[in-house]
């Protein structure tokens, strides 16, 4: 979920890229330099949101780093939304890992086991600082292995682990219980939209490669299943509004509202397309590299 730069006011797009690279800084000063490799947009927006929450406004210095040595651009540091997202981003990481080492073929498995032991190590200091949500999210993803080995075909249910894992996320990021009942429901939601892009975007692949997909064992041709995403992804994102809207916000609201009202809805109005179509959509927001999904 990314904002569409074009409607961004400069001020704005500037204060979001701080973030992004906010978040670079965060990963290494976590978790060591070889973590910023795991960079991507995926957990930018729980930093933004957990920080426009509490309104604490990191120290933004102009700063350069080794993918763009050159050019120095506005970076925030050492909020508790940026360390919380790095954190997350590192969990996420490695059962993502894990997970590949079941799916793919054996020179790509060999390659993920030898990351394991660095992943492994990144994420025992993550899950030390955030025990009740690693464990959700190792629940979650031992859940959705069951499901795709049973082949599950129901969409309710396969999404249900991801939906977990951004409630989690996102309730994590509450400074008190009703904050984190509306960032619990929020994120509920928001892992649905990302399970159903994922499922479609990735339909000929699996297809192809004869991986689970939910789409392909519910019988869906691969439009039906862009159709079936944007219509419940369009549901979803009318419940993420409600939940936004009785939230009190202090701070990067344009951004947020620019994500949930614009962002959000085309990325939806894209379904069955790549992550970089969907991304060039939004307009190309930096050049640091990318390692993960939008």
């Amino acid at each position: 979920m990314m904002p569409i730069k074009c409607q961004m006011e400069t001020r704005d797009f500037d204060d979001y890229r701080a973030v992004y690279c906010g978040l670079c800084k965060q990963l290494g000063r976590s978790h060591g330099i070889f973590s910023r490799f795991l960079l991507n947009y995926d957990l930018v927006l729980l930093a933004v949101t957990a920080d426009a929450l509490s309104g604490e406004a990191g120290a933004v210095r102009c700063e350069g780093c080794f993918a763009n040595p050159i050019t120095k651009r506005p970076t925030c540091h050492e909020t508790a939304g940026l360390a919380l997202a790095a954190d997350g981003l590192v969990m996420l990481s490695y059962h993502k890992l894990c997970d590949n080492l079941d799916d793919e073929k054996f020179l790509k498995r060999l390659g993920y086991r030898l990351l394991k032991p660095f992943a492994g190590r990144m994420y025992k200091k993550a899950a030390k600082r955030h025990p009740a949500l690693a464990q959700t999210l190792t629940q979650a993803m031992d859940a959705q292995r069951v499901l795709e080995a049973a082949g599950c075909a129901s969409l309710d249910a396969a999404c249900e682990p991801t939906a977990q894992m951004c409630a989690a996320l996102f309730a994590a990021a509450g400074a008190n219980d009703a904050e984190r009942r509306l960032l619990y429901r929020l994120g509920l939601f928001a892992g649905q939209i990302v399970y159903l892009l994922d499922a479609a975007e990735d339909f000929e692949g699996d297809q192809k490669a004869g991986r689970y997909n939910v789409f392909i064992q519910g019988g869906y041709t691969k439009e039906s299943a862009a159709e079936a995403t944007r219509r419940r992804c369009r549901m979803a994102a009318g419940e993420i509004a409600l939940c936004y809207n009785a939230l009190d916000i202090r701070q990067y609201k344009n951004i947020l509202d620019n994500i949930f009202f614009l962002g959000l809805p085309q990325g939806i109005a894209m379904a069955g397309t790549k992550r970089n179509e969907r991304r060039a959509g939004h307009g190309q927001i930096d050049s640091l590299p990318h390692t993960g999904p939008a």
